[in-house]
């Protein structure tokens, strides 16, 4: 085990998280822990915006340093009067911190290796590579030589930072990379929780570590109820599993062959990942890394939500949110819409009239009903200019990556409806939960019988017309939204209720609206991106919303033995709901995760090495023979998932063709000429002819191995002017090309 790395990487994280903290707390000054457990997110965008401009001229440890330090001398600025800042919320915000790290890294230290199967190692582990590889941003396309990638990298920018400021050797960064938005992740939710819990009233430390468990450890109802199939008798399994529309054989749990991968497959045609899935499943992948981004919005937006000044809103509206949105798109474009949601939420929810933040002159007046109406109206104009704002901060991105991919893609409606029973297994937890939370709040107003029996009715009307018309999500959350944004408009229901309202939205849009792209059929990569930034808002108003079921931080000194019925029973059930979230599937997957672990490492390797040794070795020599980014050629690959183009895959040498991935972001008619090309080049007779080609793609090295050999037979260039043998082992060739000796 490479524990030098993860001392390494601990102390480079808590360091920055450090250095955050003076900035954090100007940004949110009222928590405990001084803003803490956003201050890393908050470093992250403060450092890697500027990368993306400079990064165009150069990249690499220089300009990182040197934005670095200008962010150093920013926060010693922030931090010249002082710092209030409770040592015991810091300690336990670090804690939380140290301990996500920690945990994650132990997962991938039982599986570290980066393989082609089961997910997308080989496309984040190349980008990453290509990054550390390349002088200059956009990083090359590893499976399409001489062009840029066509795909949001920014998430692998930050984890090309870290990795620089660390100086690992990148075949042991992926783990920690992993391991640190996972950390940054989990500590987010749990500030927010914590904050969120302590403004209400409730015991914050119940509210940070429900949150923190219910986005790190916890998930859906699939695996708990599967333990209850598993426990009942047999005729009354079968009907349970008949109501969901699941076969009982599937359902059944033994544990000696559990597998993680069925919760994450429940609604038919769509991905339901939930975090703790995601990072046993290991990609670095962009729905995953955008989340502390997304937390770093949140607080901006929560700084605004209890900003007292219309000056300090509109900082932080057109100021300090731009950058944060801008990175969120570069990190992972099916967040910006979101970020641009909880823009105009909370325009139109806080209690800041949105018109406040027009200038006085031509501020319109406005009152009762009126003014009412106008909320969301005025705040969907008033954050409009944010777009284009986000777009500039992160233009290089946008010029040359979005505008490049924004033609794959096309709008589309009406998809196939998410059946009841999937969809209550995936969702079903959290909509409980709201709905006593937002029928609790909404039954204390008791000045407003009338409209709260209005708002009563339409909740019951958007759930009867979604049930008559098979719109499951439109009845089961929809009434959600009409409830918490009743439950915000007539009482302050606090931040927590517009994450409610922001997720329901979103479960509401994907069963009406998807955005068709060539990564999968149908709605399939629409309900994956969202659901996975639905369970992040979700976590942290559930962790607030069950801890206002506890006893209050106001009854300190009661214990469980001193409490009521009523109260034991809401303890009781709150527990049971938590464990029944986490228990079972992490003490299941878990446990077979580590069962089969050898000597724990970070070595990203090590699965090549263990199932393709003489090509592990013959990479490891390219790795540490080869630097720059020359051309490389070797088989494209049409399968997708399987072991191909592993020396670019693997080192961030781009090669001609690669995975048919590429196919889906460059333009595919080039894609299939250079696979054709490539076929030529291993096939041809002509040393003449296959020089042309390999100087048309100015490559330098030919990679010859089993893939090669099944498809193009036994072949030798070794003869041919300008070519020789550089690497050789008993399976793998790896010839050197020089382009002025080629045959002319």
């Amino acid at each position: 085990m490479e524990y030098g790395v993860v001392l390494t990487w601990w102390v480079l994280l808590v360091a920055l998280l450090g250095l955050g903290v003076p900035v954090a707390s100007r940004l949110v000054p009222d928590a405990r822990d001084g803003g803490a457990f956003v201050a890393l997110p908050l470093v992250v965008v403060s450092v890697t915006v500027p990368l993306f401009w400079l990064g165009r001229l150069s990249f690499g440890l220089p300009v990182t340093l040197g934005v670095l330090a200008v962010f150093a001398g920013v926060s010693l600025w922030s931090a010249r009067n002082g710092l209030d800042v409770e040592r015991r919320a810091l300690a336990m915000t670090l804690g939380v911190f140290s301990a996500a790290f920690l945990f994650l890294l132990a997962v991938r230290a039982a599986d570290p290796g980066v393989y082609a199967s089961g997910g997308e190692k080989f496309l984040d582990y190349g980008l990453l590579r290509s990054l550390l590889r390349g002088d200059s941003l956009p990083p090359e396309d590893f499976w399409f030589a001489g062009e840029h990638v066509v795909y949001y990298y920014g998430g692998h920018l930050v984890a090309a930072l870290f990795t620089t400021l660390a100086g690992t050797d990148p075949r042991f960064a992926y783990g920690p990379a992993l391991a640190s938005f996972y950390a940054m992740a989990v500590t987010a939710v749990f500030g927010f929780g914590r904050e969120l819990a302590r403004r209400r009233g409730y015991r914050p430390l119940a509210g940070g570590a429900l949150a923190a468990l219910l986005f790190g450890l916890a998930s859906n109802l699939r695996p708990p109820a599967r333990v209850v199939v598993t426990l009942l008798p047999d005729g009354l399994g079968r009907w349970l599993t008949g109501l969901v529309g699941t076969p009982y054989e599937t359902a059944v749990i033994d544990p000696g062959t559990f597998s993680y991968w069925p919760a994450s497959r429940v609604i038919p045609g769509t991905i339901n990942e939930f975090p703790l899935f995601a990072y046993l499943n290991g990609d670095l992948h962009a729905h995953m890394m955008s989340v502390p981004v997304l937390a770093a919005a949140l607080a901006v937006l929560y700084a605004y939500w209890h900003a007292d000044g219309a000056w300090r809103r509109r900082r932080l509206v057109y100021g300090a949110f731009p950058p944060v949105l801008g990175l969120l798109l570069a990190t992972n474009t099916w967040s910006f819409p979101t970020g641009v949601g909880l823009a105009w939420l909370a325009l139109a929810l806080s209690s800041h009239p949105p018109r406040t933040l027009l200038p006085e002159r031509v501020r319109p007046s406005l009152d009762g009903v009126r003014a009412e109406v106008a909320r969301p109206v005025v705040a969907l104009l008033l954050v409009s200019p944010v777009v284009p704002l986000a777009l500039a901060w992160t233009w290089p991105f946008v010029s040359t990556v979005l505008l490049a991919g924004a033609s794959k893609q096309t709008l589309a409606v009406l998809p196939e409806r998410s059946p009841l029973g999937p969809f209550v297994l995936v969702h079903g937890a959290f909509l409980a939960v709201f709905a006593a939370y937002l029928a609790r709040e909404t039954a204390r107003d008791t000045a407003a019988r009338v409209l709260a029996a209005a708002v009563t009715a339409l909740c019951l009307t958007l759930a009867a017309f979604g049930w008559l018309f098979d719109l499951v999500g439109l009845a089961l959350a929809g009434p959600l939204v009409a409830a918490g944004w009743y439950a915000l408009r007539r009482r302050d229901a606090g931040y927590e209720t517009m994450l409610v309202v922001a997720g329901a939205g979103l479960v509401v849009l994907v069963e009406f609206v998807y955005l068709n792209d060539a990564a999968g059929a149908g709605r399939f990569n629409t309900v994956f991106k969202t659901y996975a930034q639905v369970w992040a808002l979700w976590a942290i108003a559930a962790g607030v919303a069950l801890s206002g079921f506890l006893p209050h931080a106001r009854d300190r000194r009661t214990g469980l033995r001193d409490l009521d019925r009523a109260s034991a029973v809401r303890v009781a059930l709150v527990a049971l709901l938590v464990c029944s979230l986490c228990v079972p599937y992490a003490s299941l997957s878990l446990s077979r995760h580590f069962a089969d672990m050898g000597d724990p490492s970070l070595d990203a390797f090590e699965t090549a090495e263990d199932y393709h040794p003489y090509e592990a070795a013959a990479i490891e020599w390219l790795d540490a023979n080869v630097s720059g980014q020359p051309t490389i050629v070797s088989r494209p690959s049409s399968d997708v998932y399987q072991w191909a183009n592993p020396a670019s895959s693997l080192t961030g040498i781009p090669t001609v063709a690669g995975w048919v991935h590429a196919r889906n972001y460059h333009d595919a008619d080039v894609y299939d000429r250079r696979v054709r090309d490539v076929d030529f080049i291993y096939t041809i007779d002509s040393a003449d002819s296959r020089a042309l080609l390999l100087d048309y793609y100015d490559v330098q090295y030919i990679y010859y191995g089993p893939l090669e050999r099944d498809a193009y037979g036994s072949v030798s260039f070794a003869s041919e002017p300008g070519i020789r043998v550089a690497y050789e082992n008993e399976k793998v060739t790896v010839y050197a090309v020089n382009q002025s000796a080629l045959a002319s």
